[in-house]
């Protein structure tokens, strides 16, 4: 069974999507905006045979901008380029095989790690929580460096 083709004189609809790319074209802050109440009153404007907003228009409306915001951050993401990508944390451990260093030297830095450590926890241990975790996974680090010597 073959389609018939609409004749040329008849509109042919436009799609949710479609209406709301050329709204956004036209008024790109709409986009940015939480509230969907301005592009309903503007959607039942320009339909006037509906009386409210069809819950597929509502629908559609939601997955367009989620799909043309997310099209912006990649576009954003792309002129930035690799070169401003953030570091990693300072605290983040690489993920490369560690060097060996000399034991002397490393077994030095884990006991002053410690004697820092137990300073830490003699002044606040629950207000230097964050700095104790941080001073216990160098300490590791620094373990691991050796050998676990």
């Amino acid at each position: 069974m073959a389609k018939q083709a609409k004749p040329a004189d008849e509109p042919q609809a436009e799609s949710v999507a479609g209406y709301f790319r050329k709204v956004f074209r036209e008024n790109p802050k709409l986009l940015k905006q939480r509230s969907n109440d301005e592009l309903y009153r503007r959607w039942l404007a320009d339909h006037p045979e509906h009386k409210e907003v069809p819950d597929k228009v509502k629908t559609g409306l939601q997955n367009i901008k989620s799909v043309l915001r997310a099209k912006r951050v990649k576009r954003k993401a792309a002129k930035q380029g690799p070169a401003t990508a953030q570091p990693l944390a300072p605290t983040a451990i690489s993920p490369t095989a560690p060097r060996r260093l000399p034991a002397k030297g490393l077994q030095q830095l884990e006991e002053q790690i410690d004697e820092v450590l137990g300073l830490a926890r003699g002044l606040d241990r629950e207000g230097l929580q964050n700095v104790i975790a941080i001073l216990r996974r160098a300490r590791n680090e620094v373990v691991r460096q050796g050998g676990g010597e």
